[in-house]
């Protein structure tokens, strides 16, 4: 008798998260079926799930034209490089914070976490003014530097968390082997903190590739432009071509999900590890 009741609650809990995990994926899997359809055949009444014809309209539109491969070269350009930046500036600021004696330091720390729920739209015409003045605007640096910005306070915080669970003394005895502190931080204390370095790297990432707002504003063309803003491109006053925008859609997905797949366990580890001093 517990043992059906075991196999009716489990029957009932999966069956649960099946649905619940259905309806998360169910837009994400017909905007996939609709990027293969006719964009005449996205309107039809009653609208079908798969396609009647099916067709690569879409990706056909978007890879022959430069433009858009240069928006994916730029995407994926200025988020690795904000990536490494917040890796390294992350992992010097939680550094120092962690290892060495600062006044305030918790008020310093509630002052990153403020950062942190700094909204972004008020910084829009500041940083394009101060983009202009620097001389900076629709620059690869520009978009790099806005958007570290506003990932260096988590992966300071993140780290900071890492770096307190390591023992000084393993640190102090690579000082006494002749290490200098950057040393040190690199190659002793670093790959003890792999699991938050590698997941800051995939926060960055993520986060930098999504970000639109900022990049909207700070370049005028696809020559700097990521791919957030080419998919904006695809909605016009006299049109809108659905099956390149799912197209388009589908293709920049996927950067995101090699790395969550290949880093998922550094990611969760980096996360739960980083919660717990």
């Amino acid at each position: 008798m517990r043992a059906t009741k075991k196999v009716y609650r489990s029957f009932l809990v999966y069956g649960a998260l099946g649905a619940v995990g259905f309806l998360f994926l169910f837009p994400g899997i017909y905007g996939v079926l609709v990027s293969f359809k006719l964009n005449r055949e996205i309107f039809i009444w009653p609208p079908a799930i798969l396609p009647r014809l099916w067709s690569l309209e879409g990706y056909v539109e978007i890879l022959s034209q430069p433009k858009y491969i240069r928006y994916f070269f730029n995407a994926f350009l200025i988020s690795t490089f904000t990536s490494f930046v917040c890796v390294i500036l992350g992992s010097l600021g939680g550094y120092g914070i962690s290892r060495f004696r600062i006044p305030a330091k918790g008020i310093l720390m509630l002052g990153i976490i403020a950062l942190m729920m700094f909204p972004g739209p008020i910084l829009m015409i500041p940083y394009v003014r101060l983009s202009k003045a620097l001389h900076l605007y629709d620059t690869y640096l520009a978009l790099v530097m806005v958007n570290s910005g506003f990932s260096l306070p988590i992966a300071i915080w993140l780290l900071k968390t890492f770096f307190d669970s390591i023992p000084p003394a393993i640190e102090e005895a690579a000082l006494i082997d002749g290490c200098t502190r950057l040393k040190a931080l690199i190659y002793v204390i670093g790959p003890l903190a792999r699991a938050g370095v590698i997941a800051i790297f995939a926060f960055a990432f993520l986060r930098t590739w999504n970000e639109f707002m900022f990049a909207m504003i700070l370049t005028k063309g696809p020559e700097r432009a990521p791919i957030s803003v080419g998919l904006a491109s695809f909605f016009t006053s006299y049109n809108v071509h659905w099956n390149a925008i799912m197209a388009t859609t589908g293709l920049s997905i996927i950067p995101l999900m090699i790395i969550f797949i290949f880093l998922q366990r550094y990611i969760i580890s980096g996360i739960t590890g980083g919660a717990v001093k």
